[in-house]
């Protein structure tokens, strides 16, 4: 499998014409996203995510991204979604989370910049960060129940982490009307050490704050 190395070599690979050429005219946007463009990435162990917005969905463009798809996947890359406009503004009312970071941290490779000037509502967006709090806090539940070595429980932090780092960045956006810098200002914000002694009791703190 070839290695891209950086989002550099993305961009001057043969990929944003490969997929401009095959969407044509239905084609806005083919961006990068997600957390190939957080710190700590590292494409030897991660696929780079690409998504596209799409004039139309036909049978025919869904056809042209399933043959690019399989070819991309030998050069580590994963086509993630595709949306048309009028999906992005239905969508976006139970899933502004989704659209605040793709908003905000994407890389383009080929059209127009994806959801430029995009602005959460703050009741949605309060009320899916609170669906995520909850879905992550029962999750934590089970774990304790089932984790039985104290290495499992470590590694269920760190995931706990993980999931809850998207999270952390919306509810940063509705105190501050910012999109945090990077991972170091949400989790001095709100990882303390008090937070990982208690996890459920951070949960909740977290989730009064919405």
């Amino acid at each position: 499998m070839k290695k891209l190395l950086s989002i550099q070599e993305l961009k001057n690979s043969p990929w944003p014409n490969r997929i401009a050429q095959a969407l044509g005219t239905s084609l806005l946007s083919a961006f990068v996203h997600g957390d190939c463009l957080m710190e700590g990435f590292s494409p030897f162990v991660a696929p780079w995510n690409i998504s596209f917005i799409l004039k139309e969905v036909s049978p025919e463009i869904q056809t042209a991204l399933h043959n690019l798809a399989k070819d991309a996947a030998k050069e580590n890359i994963h086509f993630k979604y595709y949306f048309t406009l009028k999906e992005i503004l239905e969508l976006s009312a139970n899933f502004p989370l989704e659209f605040l970071h793709i908003a905000n941290r994407n890389e383009v490779l080929c059209g127009q910049t994806p959801l430029a000037g995009y602005k959460p509502n703050p009741n949605a967006l309060a009320l899916q960060c609170k669906r995520e709090l909850q879905s992550i806090k029962l999750h934590w539940r089970e774990t304790q129940l089932t984790a039985k070595k104290e290495k499992a429980v470590a590694a269920a932090t760190d995931q706990l982490k993980q999931a809850l780092l998207p999270v952390l960045y919306g509810i940063f956006h509705l105190q501050t009307g910012n999109y945090p810098e990077n991972k170091q200002q949400v989790t001095d914000a709100y990882l303390q050490k008090t937070f990982l002694e208690n996890i459920e009791e951070g949960l909740n703190k977290l989730a009064e704050k919405l």
